[in-house]
């Protein structure tokens, strides 16, 4: 079994938990933080033609097509895209959707999007490079990549939180920064009873700057964003982050 096949059985087995999750709100920290600062970074799109590249049960799409853009969501698992193509039957916006790996959007032609966006997909494909050169290839010149990861720096394999004496979360261990043999992370939401199991791929920011560098691509913008303080009034777990590190890396570029 390669390692697409890998990836998207993991995805089928979490699929429903996580369409779940998902309906639940569990993921409080993206719908808090992470979905709003990248959704406003985005811009205007209403009338673009938007490719949501690892779109999973559709969440981003749905967020993108909210503001009036013309989305399609492609992503590696059937059984992710399935649960996408429910949502969008139960409360229409115009979404299409394929099961494709995006390091292989054959089925699209080139220059045949406005903008391309992934949000927290790329930490967990195992060729970026190549996905990096589909995403330029089918962007219109001047289109413009949008892309959300985990934070390389603060997410690598040796990522851990380390406590005070009174149990609460006071720092972060971080190791392992430059091995980037692939991983198996096993994860819940907090209200979540079963874990959800993803192959993480540990980039290091050299390994994003090169592959956008060498797929015709230019960069517009690189952001950490940090939680204000409303956002931690809202959801104190926000405070940690505040505090200690970032969770994401916000990516902008331009097919060139």
């Amino acid at each position: 079994m390669n390692d697409r096949d890998t990836l998207a059985l993991q995805w089928d087995r979490n699929s429903a938990s996580w369409s779940d999750s998902m309906q639940q709100g569990h993921d409080q920290v993206n719908e808090q933080f992470g979905i709003p600062f990248f959704l406003d970074q985005l811009g205007p799109v209403s009338g673009l033609e938007v490719l949501d590249a690892g779109c999973g049960e559709g969440r981003s799409s749905r967020h993108i097509a909210a503001k009036g853009a013309r989305v399609t969501g492609v992503d590696l698992s059937p059984e992710m895209v399935a649960h996408a193509v429910r949502k969008e039957i139960e409360k229409p916006l115009g979404i299409g959707y394929a099961v494709s790996s995006c390091d292989d959007l054959g089925e699209y032609s080139a220059e045949r999007f406005d903008m391309v966006t992934s949000f927290m997909a790329l930490m967990d494909t195992p060729n970026l490079a190549s996905v990096l050169k589909e995403f330029s290839r089918v962007l219109k010149i001047g289109g413009k990549l949008m892309i959300a990861v985990r934070h390389p720096c603060f997410f690598t394999p040796g990522f851990s939180v380390y406590k005070n004496g009174r149990d609460e979360r006071a720092g972060l261990t971080i190791s392992n920064y430059f091995i980037r043999k692939p991983y198996v992370e096993r994860w819940k939401f907090p209200q979540q009873q079963g874990l959800f199991t993803v192959t993480r791929y540990p980039y290091t920011m050299m390994d994003y700057a090169e592959a956008i560098l060498s797929s015709s691509l230019r960069f517009t913008s690189l952001t950490e964003p940090r939680p204000t303080e409303e956002m931690c009034l809202r959801l104190p777990n926000l405070r940690f982050w505040r505090l200690h590190a970032a969770l994401y890396l916000f990516i902008q570029a331009e097919k060139v």
